[in-house]
């Protein structure tokens, strides 16, 4: 017995989504678009999406570090002001 090519299986499930949904639909069609792209020889290249990740794990130590500082408020007021400098400035490039 044969087995199904990728592209037949596809048309014989169709995917679903909710119309009313656009992150459904959006999730979808990022779904679809990678599987034709790889589907035709090409590498997904995930590299941007990591880099992404990595900021905003970078974003969110930089929160804990401000809200978790082991002094009080007068004392760590040079700390908190180069927290709230970075901050912005990561979520700019992330």
């Amino acid at each position: 017995m044969q087995e199904k090519k990728p592209e037949m299986a596809n048309k014989n499930n169709p995917k679903k989504a909710n119309l009313l949904d656009h992150h459904s639909i959006k999730h979808i069609l990022d779904e679809s678009v990678s599987e034709i792209v790889t589907s035709r020889g090409y590498v997904e290249d995930v590299r941007m999406s990591n880099v992404r990740l990595l900021m905003g794990t970078a974003i969110i130590v930089i929160a804990l570090l401000a809200q978790f500082y082991k002094k009080k408020f007068p004392e760590n007021h040079d700390f908190l002001i180069g927290c709230i400098v970075l901050y912005p400035f990561l979520l700019i490039l992330c």
